[in-house]
């Protein structure tokens, strides 16, 4: 029997927001977190699993903040580094057009520290399935070099390997993204892009199905194509399919749609229910979370996401 469900590798930043249309024009900030691989986990693990986070986090005072919200969200912290330094920050306001903006801070933070260094062969073996993404491969040339080792690592284990392409141009460019993410795709089992700007920029595809191709091709299990406002395709070798978004409380922040959309795939793939159910419970997660502000403090709970878990429909392409 495994401890752990999920392992997530990557960096969490403190958000600091307003809600007052721009930044240049905020008076003051809330605070929150956020950050593409804790969000994921926060999702599965409001859904029901047991989830572990591995990063390093700057001694300042932002981190008694970030330790306590990870413990009451029930994430196992035991691979937790503290070290020298700040912990990246990043401002954003949800604007009157609906369009986010965003200013980071993140160059030489404490998860810019991230190294191989950082694997603990018995932890790894103590869960079912380790996740990271491009992003953290973005953050420095170590955690490039981790996230590659980390992978293979788990593979090496037997472990479930989940990667989120989650490109940034503001970190590097899509060549470079595209190089890193080679360097480790054969070790992915379940590769999850967006469309269209990674599948379009970062791959050269043209659609979802082209995408869901190249990544079985390249030995994927499992690709899974979020598109936004579009919904989202699932394709294995047997099947594609794919479904509508479906918001039933409307739509405020889509900050973190994709990675609630991620916990919620994840949990009903690790509950052993088919790929119908997986997309149903992606699509859920984050049609709910939608209605809410922020990546996290909006992600819905279990009880929440199965009222609706029937309704999405599933097309067979």
């Amino acid at each position: 029997m495994k401890k752990l469900d999920i392992l997530s590798l990557g960096e969490t930043m403190i958000e600091l927001y307003s809600e007052e249309g721009s930044l240049s024009n905020s008076s003051s900030f809330k605070k929150s977190y956020a950050g593409d691989t804790m969000n994921i986990i926060s999702m599965a693990s409001k859904l029901g699993l047991k989830c572990g986070y591995i990063t390093k986090i700057g001694n300042d005072p932002f981190k008694d903040y970030l330790i306590n919200q990870w413990k009451d969200n029930n994430i196992d912290l035991s691979q937790i580094i503290t070290v020298e330094g700040y912990n990246a920050i990043h401002f954003t306001v949800l604007q009157e057009d609906n369009n986010r903006q965003f200013v980071y801070y993140r160059k030489n933070s404490a998860a810019s520290q991230i190294d191989e260094n950082m694997i603990d062969v018995n932890y790894l073996s103590s869960t079912k399935l380790f996740h990271t993404s491009s992003l953290t491969q973005s953050i420095s040339e170590s955690s490039r070099l981790a996230v590659q080792k980390f992978i293979k690592t788990a593979k090496d284990l037997n472990l479930i390997t989940s990667f989120d392409t989650n490109f940034r141009s503001n970190m590097w460019s899509a060549i470079d993204a595209k190089f890193a993410v080679d360097e480790v795709i054969k070790h992915i089992d379940i590769l999850a892009p967006s469309y269209p700007e990674e599948v379009n920029n970062v791959f050269g595809l043209e659609t979802p199905i082209d995408m869901i191709k190249y990544g079985l091709d390249k030995g994927s299990k499992i690709v899974i194509v979020k598109c936004g406002e579009l919904g989202a395709y699932v394709g294995t070798k047997d099947k594609i399919i794919r479904s509508d978004t479906y918001t039933p409380k409307g739509v405020l922040d889509t900050t973190g749609a994709g990675d609630a959309f991620m916990g919620g795939f994840l949990y009903s793939f690790l509950s052993d229910h088919d790929l119908e159910s997986n997309l149903r419970y992606g699509i859920v997660s984050a049609g709910l979370k939608v209605s809410g502000r922020g990546g996290i403090q909006s992600q819905p709970d279990k009880e929440e996401v199965q009222m609706y878990i029937d309704i999405p429909k599933i097309v067979y392409i």
